[in-house]
């Protein structure tokens, strides 16, 4: 009878010795707030020009880069986000010449995780806007920037993988430029970086 007290008695040791609460470290050391999220990939240009409109190449490319504040016990997380969107080009005949529209987004971000994987960002603020047009018949050569005071931008993000200091995701991004509406989506390959 005494074994069995004493087996019970060092087995509830060993549990409650488990079961404090946590140090907020796990299994693989202390968790890291931050990140930084980075990545590229192929966009298209929903042409709404009326000038041009035949000549427009719609298929581009778009860079992302993000830093965000992700809480360890959150579904949300908040940040920053900018980029580079190369939105469309112009290759005219008459007269000869080349247009180049290219966005850099300034935004916050907030971001929902709906599972490890899975989650949401939600991003606005303001933009940048390049336009480059080069006159292939003269040396005139035209360029110019505007600001977008309200823009947006949604994304799908699904996480591949995800270790405790890296992850690779795959992003559909939907980007909004408000001052001449346009729009563009891309699908991005991002690597996450811990911090």
């Amino acid at each position: 009878m005494r074994i069995y007290k004493f087996l019970i008695a060092l087995l509830f040791c060993f549990v409650t010795g488990k079961s404090f609460a946590q140090n907020g470290e796990g299994e693989t050391g202390k968790y890291r707030k931050f990140s930084i999220y980075a990545g590229a990939g192929p966009s298209y240009f929903f042409n709404n020009l009326v000038i041009l409109k035949d000549g427009v190449s719609s298929f581009k490319y778009a860079i992302s880069a993000r830093f965000m504040w992700e809480p360890q016990h959150s579904f949300v997380s908040l940040g920053f986000e900018t980029g580079y969107y190369r939105l469309y080009s112009v290759k005219s005949t008459n007269p000869k010449g080349d247009v180049t529209n290219s966005a850099v987004p300034l935004m916050f971000v907030a971001s929902m995780k709906f599972s490890k994987k899975i989650y949401v960002n939600w991003s606005m603020g303001q933009s940048l806007n390049y336009n480059k047009i080069s006159n292939t018949d003269s040396a005139y050569n035209f360029n110019s920037s505007y600001f977008s005071p309200a823009d947006f931008a949604v994304t799908f993000g699904y996480r591949f993988v995800q270790k405790p200091k890296i992850s690779y995701i795959g992003e559909i991004k939907g980007f909004y430029s408000s001052k001449y509406d346009n729009e563009t989506i891309a699908i991005l390959f991002i690597v996450g970086f811990r911090l």
